[in-house]
């Protein structure tokens, strides 16, 4: 019985340390409204668009889950997509579009393919930043303007670095140079 409720306790502690944390000051339990009149396809359909433009299949399973909002993760060997359809209903009714749940997903979708989930380091900068490379990628090649792809930033990215997740205009950048290189363009350079 003890040994059950301390792997629950890790497994929560684990799931809290990776998923991002909520934009600004909101609190979670008002930030979720309903999206049933919103006609943005299921996250499963999402998925769906997301894999087909990369021409793999896909060697993971989404779930819904009590996660914070949505996390790209490993359990016996089993890759998975968790995420928290009132989060994904946030969001999209935020947005009114379905491209920043293609974008979270897509990004779930990069840390997967791109080995992240392998390493068990946990996010850092770079490997956000690789992700939402990807996601910029992945969100060209489904139609989305450079602005459709980014938006989801404004609301999710904190303007300042941590030691898990790159700021804000660093994020931006990751998701154009991604677009960018989809649409046959240069590489975005920084400038500092």
């Amino acid at each position: 019985m003890k040994q059950t409720l301390l792997f629950a306790v890790l497994l929560t502690v684990a799931r809290i340390s990776f998923a991002d944390p909520l934009p600004g000051n909101i609190s979670q339990k008002n930030i979720y409204t309903d999206s049933t009149d919103l006609s943005v396809p299921a996250a499963p359909q999402l998925l769906a668009e997301i894999m087909k433009v990369t021409g793999l299949r896909s060697n993971f399973e989404l779930r819904e889950a009590h996660v914070l909002n949505i996390e790209a993760s490993v359990s016996h060997h089993k890759r998975y997509i968790l995420y928290n359809p009132a989060y994904i209903n946030w969001i999209t009714n935020l947005t009114k579009d379905k491209w920043a749940a293609l974008a979270l997903l897509a990004h779930e979708v990069g840390h997967h393919l791109n080995g992240h989930t392998i390493r068990k380091t946990g996010s850092t900068p770079a490997l956000e930043l690789e992700a939402d490379e990807f996601a910029g990628f992945i969100l060209y090649r489904l139609g989305a303007t450079l602005q459709q792809s980014q938006e989801v930033m404004n609301y999710i990215a904190k303007i300042e670095t941590s030691s898990t997740h790159p700021g804000r205009n660093d994020r931006m950048i990751a998701i154009q140079t991604g677009w960018s290189k989809a649409a046959g363009e240069e590489t975005v350079h920084i400038k500092k």
